[in-house]
């Protein structure tokens, strides 16, 4: 059974009232200094009642309300506190994370670098041979063609010698000098007479 606190208000006032009814039989003419025995004795009796009374209906509530206020308060501090934990490992793995991805991505900068330069050198040793090789191809084609320039002219002059040493031979074959001269000739050509 809830006791209600309004019930016992008239209770209150009549308790809180019978003092001032005694005062004013005894003929309530005292100065601001007197001291009133039955009075003082009202008052705390009336307290008494006052603070029982409250003790029993309004307090319990009250203490109640205050400790559920304050179990709150415990658990909205002790919520903060884990969220801030929360956020602090969050921001700290927030921060492993970015340091990772810094590192990921200096490491892929670092590779794309050594590749690119990797190629770079592949494209200019591969350019090196190829200009080595078109040069070794010129310088054959080159010899081979100075060669061949010079078989042919070594011919020609062959052919020219032959055709002047006929001349000389059907003109005078008994003539020392003029046997002379083509054999200085053909002396002085050397192997290519003896090719053409």
């Amino acid at each position: 059974m809830t006791r209600k606190p309004w019930a016992l208000a008239p209770a209150l006032l009549l308790v809180s009232a019978t003092p001032l009814i005694a005062q004013e039989e005894h003929g309530g003419g005292g100065g601001p200094l007197d001291i009133n025995v039955a009075l003082i004795i009202w008052t705390l009796l009336i307290f008494g009642i006052v603070l029982f009374v409250l003790s029993r209906t309004a307090w319990p509530n009250i203490l109640g309300a205050v400790e559920r206020r304050e179990t709150h308060i415990r658990e909205l501090l002790e919520g903060a506190e884990r969220d801030r934990a929360e956020a602090a490992t969050l921001a700290e793995e927030n921060r492993r994370l970015v340091e990772e991805t810094r590192a990921r991505t200096q490491e892929a900068i670092a590779e794309a670098r050594t590749q690119a330069e990797r190629m770079r050198a592949e494209m200019e040793a591969a350019s090196a041979r190829e200009r080595a090789e078109r040069m070794e191809r010129a310088e054959r084609e080159i010899a081979a063609a100075r060669e061949a320039a010079l078989d042919s002219v070594r011919r020609e002059a062959a052919t020219i010698a032959m055709a002047a040493a006929e001349k000389l031979v059907r003109r005078s074959l008994d003539t020392e000098d003029n046997r002379r001269l083509v054999r200085e000739f053909l002396g002085q050509m050397g192997t290519p007479a003896a090719r053409a």
